[in-house]
């Protein structure tokens, strides 16, 4: 397999059981937020409920089934709430930010998923950096050095 097309696949393919269990905890975060926003709650305060619960859910399904733990799960924990709060900032400033813009103000389900794919990549690369630290660099080829 040509390398570039080896790298493209191995980018896809390690982060689908990330998004598996991003897909179990989104459904928890935008199924409260949904529920939430408006009839109950501002859609701040919406954000930040749906936003945490799904993060508590994500920490151990990502314990169990995407990443190895190479730390103490208290500090992998703490870490992982800590990258979560990041990515919760991120979530309500992006809320925010799409609920001011007159063209999606009242799209809960286009704002929530623009911002849902936005978040998605700082999660996987932080949280793989918080369960399973700095990764090996790949060797070079032999074969492949120049003379």
């Amino acid at each position: 397999m040509h390398p570039l097309l080896k790298r493209g696949w191995t980018f896809i393919i390690e982060k689908i059981p990330f998004a598996i269990t991003g897909l179990i905890a989104t459904s928890i975060n935008w199924g409260l937020y949904v529920f939430l926003v408006d009839d109950y709650l501002p859609y701040m305060w919406a954000t930040i409920v749906a936003y945490s619960s799904s993060v508590i859910l994500n920490f151990f399904m990502q314990r169990h089934f995407v990443f190895e733990l190479h730390r103490s799960l208290r500090s992998a924990f703490a870490l992982s709430m800590l990258v979560s709060l990041g990515g919760l900032l991120i979530d309500a400033a992006l809320i925010y930010a799409f609920h001011n813009w007159l063209i999606f103000s009242d799209q809960e389900w286009i704002i929530k998923g623009v911002v849902t794919g936005l978040v998605f990549f700082y999660n996987f690369y932080l949280k793989r950096q918080v369960f399973e630290g700095q990764k090996n660099k790949p060797t070079k080829d032999p074969l492949l050095l120049d003379d």
